[in-house]
């Protein structure tokens, strides 16, 4: 087996550097701060999020801070955001995440819980 200059297998070291890879679904950290499309907050960190699911097909993605993007998807199920919620427009304009941006938009960016819902739509 070919070695490198650290005497590491070249096999295993093509394999390390593919479990470091970040998927674009995973947080990333900006260098500044970015807004979040749904509560336009200035945070540091976003995820993407798609706006017909990856399962039906979509590609158009997002980029929400990270309680956002858990809200959603703890609030609704892939088959509603698909049917109902697929613009950001109409993400805002459903009652229960307008009371969520209202609260939401008042918070600094840090760590926020969300706990996941019995009753998704």
């Amino acid at each position: 087996m070919a070695l490198n200059d650290k005497g590491i297998h070249i096999l295993a070291q093509t394999a390390m550097k593919r479990r470091v890879q970040k998927s674009p679904l995973m947080p990333h950290e900006n260098d500044q701060p970015t807004r979040c499309a749904l509560c336009e907050r200035e945070v540091v960190q976003t995820t993407r999020h798609h706006l017909i699911p990856r399962s039906k097909g979509g590609r158009e993605v997002v980029d929400l801070c990270v309680p956002c993007h858990k809200t959603l998807h703890s609030f609704f199920s892939n088959r509603t955001l698909l049917d109902e919620l697929h613009t950001v427009e109409a993400l805002r304009q459903e009652p229960e995440i307008a009371r969520y941006l209202s609260w939401i938009r008042k918070q600094p960016d840090r760590v926020i819980r969300v706990a996941q819902r019995n009753d998704k739509r």
